[in-house]
């Protein structure tokens, strides 16, 4: 393992972890803020319905997009993610699928995706990356030095003691 690329996710880790916050608690007061007077004028279901029709791409609608955008094959994002064929049909097949948080970051990975692009690829899943969590900031580090090796990103996860993205480790050549 480089010792440099190891003192280079340390310190980016030691400069963006933030501890654990204390979890806010919803007092009394502001559900009923939030809930406001219940007033018959209130169409909720009309309301309801217009924000579905913004509704943005699903994950697996998104990540057929950035594949296509990439202009390689399929098959190829999908080893390079760590993910079986068979996974990857489902994703493909199902408008709704929900990846596991870590499947949502070997694709970003796999893909190159800029931090933003991977923020929006997780958002879509229902995830983001947070500062409160050193996993998510050692992927964030891979992101920011365009890095993009799931196998590297598998060995430093297990470095720090940390579930990898994918079930693959290791065997790949480490750029």
């Amino acid at each position: 393992m480089d010792e440099r690329l190891l003192a280079a996710l340390a310190a980016y880790i030691d400069a963006h972890y933030e501890a654990e916050r204390e979890i806010r608690r919803l007092h009394v007061d502001d559900l009923r803020t939030f809930a406001g007077p219940r007033s018959p004028s209130i169409d909720f279901f009309g309301a309801i319905n217009g924000l579905l029709k913004k509704m943005e791409d699903s994950f697996s609608e998104r990540l057929l997009y950035l594949i296509e955008r990439t202009g390689r094959k399929p098959s190829e994002i999908y080893t390079k993610a760590g993910v079986t064929k068979a996974h990857f049909s489902k994703i493909r097949t199902d408008k709704h699928y929900h990846p596991t948080k870590e499947t949502a970051l070997a694709f970003a990975i796999a893909l190159h995706l800029s931090l933003a692009d991977a923020q929006d690829l997780l958002r879509r899943a229902g995830y983001t990356l947070s500062h409160s969590s050193e996993s998510d900031l050692i992927v964030e580090f891979f992101l920011v030095q365009r890095k993009y090796n799931v196998d590297l990103v598998n060995i430093c996860l297990d470095h720090y003691g940390h579930k990898p993205l994918t079930n693959r480790r290791g065997s790949a050549a480490v750029e």
